[in-house]
């Protein structure tokens, strides 16, 4: 095997697209009630989202325990890497990160940097993706944590909600405390800010909310043919599709990638909520 492993947990939102690039990724834990699932591999985009619709408990997720980022360390090490650089989801939003570092000092702290990336759903996985094209390419370690850490600042979510019901449900909610007394009458553009969910702006209907998640990020990008990109969706292929050639057309990106959030931010943003990530 040889070289460095890079390693991510099931909020990055990558699906077939961590194996195909070489990149493990640990799962985090769902629970509806008492049933209890490992995000990614015994409950699907699909399953978690007519669950979130019907089921009488509102799910929960959880951080993977430390032992299962150990056995994912041992197993790498032992198949020969050099070294693992582990991403994960902001800090301020889960354990992740915590029980990582935990893990990593069991195993093997000279040989394992976990990295808070600040940042979730593809934003780290577009994070994960560089790494591994670095680490194939040869990178060292620590030239591979200097590059996740620098572009972890460039990172750019935006994102709309056609309802706060699951973003006042779900509880993390950060800065946006304020929108919740005008439900009904207001459209969230959400950011992240610090590594934490807050408010951008808001417009009066959805459909005015995603013109403005594009407008945003034609508008930070100076060059065409240059941006990574993901457009994410909540069980919304019609709206994220849309999305995607609006910004093929006006911007031409090096990459782009239309996925479905899984239970980690699904949990919170609910059916039909829309995203842009990008990395100029």
């Amino acid at each position: 095997m040889g070289g460095v492993a890079i390693v991510t947990d099931s909020s990055a939102d990558l699906g077939t697209l961590a194996a195909e690039n070489g990149v493990t990724t640990v799962p985090l834990g769902v629970r509806f009630g008492s049933d209890q699932f490992l995000d990614g591999v015994d409950l699907t985009p699909e399953e978690f989202y007519r669950r979130l619709e019907h089921d009488a408990h509102p799910p929960t997720t959880s951080q993977p325990p430390p032992a299962a980022f150990a056995a994912v360390y041992k197993s790498l090490l032992d198949a020969g890497a050099d070294s693992i650089v582990s991403l994960h989801l902001s800090a301020a939003l889960s354990g992740t990160y915590g029980s990582a570092l935990i893990a990593a000092k069991e195993v093997d702290e000279g040989s394992i940097s976990v990295i808070d990336t600040r940042s979730v759903s593809l934003g780290l996985g577009l994070l994960a993706l560089e790494a591994a094209r670095s680490a194939r390419s040869g990178a060292s370690r620590s030239a591979v944590c200097d590059q996740v850490r620098s572009d972890s600042l460039r990172v750019e979510l935006y994102a709309t909600v056609p309802s706060l019901t699951y973003i006042a449900r779900g509880g993390r909610i950060g800065q946006l405390r304020g929108l919740l007394g005008n439900v009904l009458r207001i459209v969230p553009i959400i950011t992240l800010q610090d590594g934490e969910v807050a408010e951008y702006g808001k417009v009066r209907t959805f459909a005015r909310a995603v013109d403005r998640l594009v407008q945003i990020a034609i508008s930070r990008i100076a060059s065409k043919g240059t941006a990574r990109f993901a457009v994410l969706h909540a069980v919304a292929p019609d709206v994220a599709g849309s999305i995607a050639q609006r910004i093929r057309n006006a911007l031409e990106p090096a990459m782009l990638v239309v996925a479905s959030v899984g239970p980690t931010v699904g949990t919170h943003a609910g059916p039909g909520a829309v995203g842009i990530i990008f990395l100029p």
